[in-house]
């Protein structure tokens, strides 16, 4: 993948959660993707999601209910050596403001293998 390639995904991706378009976010996983975050915690017990179906269970269980997410793609950065790509963005949600980057990493296939998020200050 290169950063023009890492940006369009970018795109997708948050096109996505404006629709509430799970299934395909999970997609983009590999079959053993792992996903880590600090809600995961309250959902399955571990901060570490494992697996594209865990994943895709996890995000129906804790976004589903989610209509409008409003989210906004703020900015990425992408290393292609690494094949890390960082997203900072910004979702409106009725409950208030909510800001998070989050690091994703792809293998050979441009599938995600790692994704972790980090949740900041409004």
């Amino acid at each position: 993948m290169n950063r023009s390639e890492a940006a369009s995904y970018a795109a997708r991706w948050a096109e996505n959660w404006n629709r509430v378009n799970i299934d395909a976010i999970a997609d983009g996983f590999a079959d053993d993707g792992e996903m880590r975050s600090p809600h995961a915690v309250k959902i399955v017990g571990d901060a570490t999601v494992r697996g594209r179906e865990a994943i895709r269970a996890y995000w129906h269980a804790l976004y589903g209910h989610v209509t409008n997410p409003q989210l906004t793609l703020e900015d990425i950065a992408f290393d292609e050596f690494t094949q890390r790509l960082i997203v900072w963005w910004r979702a409106d949600l009725p409950s208030g403001t909510f800001r998070a980057s989050e690091m994703m990493q792809f293998n050979a296939a441009g599938e995600v293998v790692r994704s972790e998020a980090y949740y900041g200050a409004a």
